[in-house]
């Protein structure tokens, strides 16, 4: 008897746990039914902005292509300031062909590498470069995850040339880096940070503001075997001699200001900087399964990013500049990046056909 009831017992589970995970997977498959079950309150109000200053697009898809010229730099050297001991590693890569679409709040993007460009060189060890972004950008708060891979770089600092005067290749070095800020826009009702950016919206007239950026970025920073050579070595600490992996976290806050400066009505000057603070920790690794301590610096790493262009109801284009910096003064050595991008954009927007407009409004939280 026990054994038919304890029967009847597992029975009615195998019945009922399929039921309720076919259930549960039900409602997470479908996002306008998991607000609804979980949070039946929820519903965001967007505050107006300022029409007089700002127009949106909340049907238009915005589809955009962009070629850019990059410059990377890295210099890395000793702390004793020997600049003739230094490493001055460089990229030859083509100009960068990228895409982006964005619908409303949302935006994504990404970038690989023409085979010609400005900064390409024959002397260098030949780069790769990958990258993909994904954008939200609210009319108040901003947020970009970003990931970029560099690799192949050449070191053409004045202790590691040939005697023919040859650089040293290093196609085993790679940078690859991990993105995420947020941005506060405190004249969100109108100044559009996100005009110039994803062009969901346009200035209609001049306007300035203050921003808030705080952000958290992982880089690393690696080779197959050590970053300097055996020449370069008395100059360095030799704690530093064979390492080949320099990973680091950087934390960022600070303070920045934006305008958009229409002219015409059409034509339009746009500039963002931020002067940064960041909270810098980092290890050095001889093999990347070692296990050190964490060490931390403070490094000012200022940003920018400026363009001039054209807006009307359907195209938009324009020229962009895009520029940072930071130097890092660390146990045993000076890392100093610089990361500069010119180009141009060019953009349509078409109506979002209605199956992009239904399937953001079942994917979104309520009332975005």
């Amino acid at each position: 008897m026990k054994s038919s009831r304890g029967r009847q017992v597992l029975f009615a589970l195998l019945l009922v746990v399929p039921t309720v995970a076919a259930a549960q997977e039900n409602v997470l498959l479908h996002p306008d039914k998991f607000y609804r079950k979980f949070f039946p309150h929820l519903r965001i109000k967007r505050a107006p902005l300022d029409t007089a200053y700002i127009k949106t697009y909340p049907n238009a898809l915005s589809v955009g292509v962009h070629v850019l010229s990059p410059g990377v730099r890295l210099n890395l050297s000793p702390r004793a300031s020997e600049a003739s001991a230094s490493s001055n590693f460089r990229t030859s890569m083509g100009d960068i062909l990228g895409f982006s679409a964005s619908y409303r709040y949302v935006a994504a993007g990404f970038a690989f590498l023409l085979k010609s460009g400005l900064q390409k060189n024959d002397a260098y060890t030949p780069s790769a470069y990958r990258t993909a972004t994904l954008k939200f950008l609210g009319s108040a708060y901003s947020f970009q995850f970003k990931y970029i891979r560099i690799k192949g770089f050449t070191d053409i600092g004045a202790i590691n040339r040939g005697t023919d005067g040859s650089y040293r290749l290093r196609p085993d070095v790679l940078s690859k880096e991990f993105q995420f800020e947020g941005i506060y826009n405190f004249n969100w009702k109108q100044y559009s940070y996100a005009a110039p950016i994803t062009f969901s919206q346009r200035q209609v007239r001049s306007r300035i503001g203050l921003l808030l950026k705080a952000g958290a970025f992982y880089h690393q920073l690696s080779g197959d075997s050590a970053l300097i050579t055996r020449t370069q070595q008395p100059y360095y600490d030799p704690a530093f001699a064979n390492i080949a992996t320099l990973r680091s976290v950087r934390v960022e806050a600070g303070p920045g200001v934006g305008g958009n400066l229409v002219l015409r009505r059409r034509f339009f000057v746009s500039f963002v900087f931020f002067p940064s603070v960041n909270l810098y920790l980092y290890k050095f690794l001889e093999n990347p399964q070692q296990k050190v301590s964490a060490r931390q610096a403070f490094v000012f790493r200022p940003e920018g990013r400026a363009s001039i262009g054209y807006q009307s109801r359907r195209m938009y284009g324009g020229v962009r500049f895009e520029y940072d910096w930071n130097r890092a003064a660390l146990q045993f050595i000076t890392l100093s990046t610089v990361n500069r991008y010119i180009g141009f954009d060019l953009g349509y927007r078409f109506t979002a056909p209605r199956a992009m407009r239904k399937f953001y409004r079942k994917t979104m939280p309520p009332g975005m």
